[in-house]
């Protein structure tokens, strides 16, 4: 796969960890093998789900059923390419700053 997906949400308490798991979850059968669910980290106020991929935009558009769900309608998703270092943001289509893995 030549690149890894982020979705970044805020969240830190238990609650909002516990929804990460499902969301993970539900990822692994709605991205149906096509991208690769690579885990999760929590931390710092935010949490990440990371896929590898090789269409980032098509894995964000099978996620979007899965996102749909959540409670909170507040993410970041970003790609970079596995061996690189910048992220491109493709949601929101508007975002300013540096997108960073918390």
């Amino acid at each position: 796969m030549k690149y890894q997906l982020v979705l970044q949400f805020p969240g830190e308490q238990i609650e909002d960890f516990d929804e990460l798991l499902k969301l993970e979850f539900d990822l692994g059968l709605s991205l149906k093998g096509e991208h690769i669910v690579d885990g999760h980290d929590f931390g710092s106020g935010g949490m990440n789900i990371f896929i590898h991929t090789n269409d980032p935009e098509k894995a964000l558009g099978n996620a979007k059923d899965s996102l749909d769900k959540l409670t909170t309608k507040s993410y970041i998703a970003a790609f970079r390419d596995v061996n690189g270092e910048d992220y491109t943001v493709l949601f929101p289509s508007v975002f300013e700053g540096v997108f960073c893995v918390k």
